[in-house]
């Protein structure tokens, strides 16, 4: 039962990935930027998949990544997009997206909207304190929630680097504090990755 129920929590984050990342091209940008954020006018000449290979390498102890894929959202502005799965022998399963974009300006308005769309969503908290260090590069946010019936918890973190869009969804068969700080540690992962 407790599995199926993690297994049910996986599959609702999974399709609430999905509909962030390709929706998103309907959203309209907010009027103004969301969420803690100092803005940066750097602009990185990276590959999606290359940060995504970068970032495996840096990933949190215990954790090995699985599949990958290139994305294609309608994007104005995008260059390049990447998504991998990421897993534990503990139990844990992150996918980390990470979306190239043409400028800062671009990266930032894409993040500014994924941000509000999420802070539109019930039932979740604000876990954006566990991603303050990496706040002075753009936008960042992060939101989790703990399975009512006990069965784990998951955290989202959503941030942007210069002209770069980076999403980490972690889903931890323990608790919210454990979620959150393994998705914290991802999104380092893909920082370090970006220079």
């Amino acid at each position: 039962m407790r599995r199926r129920r993690l297994t049910a929590i996986v599959a609702a984050f999974v399709v609430l990935v999905a509909l962030l990342l390709f929706s998103l091209g309907t959203f309209n940008p907010p009027p103004s930027t969301t969420g803690t954020a100092s803005t940066t006018s750097a602009s990185f000449a990276v590959d999606a998949s290359a940060v995504i290979a970068s970032a495996a390498a840096q990933a949190p102890a215990g954790y090995a990544q699985g599949s990958s894929r290139q994305l294609n959202p309608n994007e104005t502005g995008l260059e390049s997009g990447g998504y991998a799965v990421f897993s534990t022998q503990a139990g844990s399963v992150a996918n980390m997206t990470i979306l190239v974009f043409d400028t800062p300006r671009s990266a930032q308005t894409y993040t500014a909207s994924v941000v509000s769309n999420a802070k539109a969503l019930l039932g979740y908290s604000d876990v954006s304190s566990s991603l303050a260090s990496y706040q002075r590069y753009g936008v960042c946010y992060g939101f989790g929630q703990t399975d009512p019936y006990g069965n784990g918890a998951v955290a989202t973190g959503v941030c942007s680097k210069g002209n770069v869009y980076i999403q980490v969804h972690v889903v931890s068969p323990t608790s919210l504090s454990a979620a959150e700080g393994e998705m914290s540690s991802l999104v380092g992962a893909a920082y370090q990755s970006i220079n």
